[in-house]
């Protein structure tokens, strides 16, 4: 029972969305989220995959995109429900638990390792479509990557969700469209091979990748469904969005779950249903680019010259991906794709910029640092944008092995998502322990853990053997 102290008519949370209408104004923050996953997973080791894979492994699609996104689900719910980030409840739990913290704060290093991927293969699609000479000691292909570091930061520093979220939304959209009709154009070519390749089985080498059998299993585990980046940011941009608890706290009421009312517990259940619903609205849509993304690539590229002789990858990757639209539409199609899938790495760029900068600014407010020290947040929240901005720049000039450092990336980081979920679910049942608010659908419980298991299980079998 509530014990809710609030006067009559005074709700301090309000209505979740009753109408359509009103559901997709909320859906902000599943979009930023759906396009800066596609742009990261997706857009990479997918079509990477099929090409060198062909039908084989496309299994690996539905089960982890279906599974993976209840991990989310638990993770943004916690902070509708609670008023608090997952980071900032990490925090305050005793030791055992209270270390997952740390591992998910120096995971942020992690992900920027990651995202060399896609500076460098935006650089590349950018070096294809405007080539530009040598300038000093820095080719033109490291030139784009510079200017691609600026554009990004130019956006993500203005700090504006809005910007955000519009930008987002329709790269995400245009490449989703482009890409869907390749693969359905094509569809003659895969079909055979689908009821095959959805049987599961230990994948082969991935060379443009770096790795293959459980380690590009663990790759995918990592990158693709709801990667650690896009996880992250998802979070803020709910609290900067004023979800269910998140709005007494940003409106300075004093609230605790203690005093909530039976109406307030209410809608605040109600907007856990809301953020199920973008969730399985992201998966879906994750799952449906995935599958065109993959059986595109293995219609157009599979058993051509430049995958068998191991020669897809490096900066040139998507040029040389070019041709799963080149072939259907013909040579002028290449800087369409070259365009869209610059567009939506791009977006990978500045979403998981801003959501994993938020984090490491709330984890020094967490430590005190803005009372000791002169400087202020949004000094803290620059220049942690331009940390996590100058890593993946610098590990390009100096290795230039974009596709390996992206590979690696999601087999490191993969154990910090799966610790997430488990976490996110044990607070749910002891920190919201208001009747209603803990978890009450023992299905989405069990996807999100065996999608934690599995990301840390993965992981943990690459790493040992």
């Amino acid at each position: 029972m509530s014990t809710g102290t609030a006067e009559a008519g005074e709700h301090r949370i309000s209505q979740p969305p009753q109408t359509l209408k009103e559901f997709f104004s909320y859906m902000g923050p599943a979009w930023v989220f759906t396009a800066s996953q596609i742009g990261g997973g997706e857009a990479l080791s997918v079509p990477v995959g099929g090409a060198y894979l062909g039908m084989r492994a496309i299994w690996l699609i539905p089960l982890i995109t279906f599974t993976k996104i209840f991990g989310q689900y638990f993770l943004v719910r916690y902070g509708v429900m609670s008023g608090d980030t997952f980071l900032d409840a990490l925090y305050r739990q005793p030791k055992w638990l209270k270390w997952i913290f740390y591992y998910v704060f120096l995971g942020g290093l992690v992900y920027a390792i990651g995202l060399s991927g896609h500076l460098g293969e935006t650089a590349g699609a950018a070096q294809t479509l405007v080539p530009i000479g040598s300038i000093g000691a820095l080719n033109g292909t490291g030139f784009w990557m510079i200017v691609t570091v600026l554009a990004g930061l130019a956006v993500v520093l203005m700090r504006s969700y809005e910007l955000i979220e519009k930008l987002s939304t329709t790269l995400l959209w245009v490449f989703l469209a482009l890409i869907a009709a390749v693969s359905l154009l094509t569809a003659d070519q895969w079909v055979g091979g689908l009821a095959t390749g959805l049987v599961p089985s230990v994948p082969g080498y991935v060379d443009g990748l770096g790795v293959g059998g459980m380690a590009f299993v663990a790759t995918m585990f990592g990158w693709i469904g709801a990667g650690f980046g896009p996880t992250v940011s998802y979070v803020w941009f709910a609290k900067d969005k004023v979800m269910g608890m998140f709005e007494p706290k940003a409106n300075g009421t004093d609230i605790s779950k203690e005093d909530l009312t039976d109406e307030e517990i209410k809608r605040l259940k109600g907007w856990g249903d809301m953020v199920l619903w973008q969730n399985m609205i992201s998966s879906v849509i994750l799952a449906v680019f995935s599958f065109f993304m993959w059986t595109a690539a293995a219609a157009t590229l599979h058993g051509t010259e430049i995958v068998e002789s191991g020669e897809l990858g490096g900066f040139e990757v998507i040029p040389q991906m070019a041709t799963i639209f080149t072939s259907v539409y013909g040579e002028w199609s290449a800087g369409v794709f070259l365009l869209s899938v610059m567009a939506a790495l791009f977006s990978t760029l500045i979403g998981p910029l801003y959501g994993m900068s938020r984090l490491w600014e709330d984890a020094f407010a967490i430590h005190g640092l803005f009372d000791k020290v002169d400087i202020t947040r949004d000094t803290v929240f620059r220049l942690t944008v331009v940390l996590f901005a100058v890593i993946p720049l610098g590990l390009n000039l100096v290795f230039e092995a974009p596709l390996f450092l992206f590979a690696l990336s999601g087999i490191l980081f993969a154990p910090a998502v799966g610790l997430m979920y488990l976490a996110a679910l044990y607070m749910s049942y002891t920190d919201i322990d208001q009747p209603g608010l803990a978890p009450e659908r023992k299905w989405a419980v069990a996807l999100a853990l065996f999608a934690a298991v599995a990301l840390i299980a993965t992981a943990v079998y690459d790493i040992a053997f």
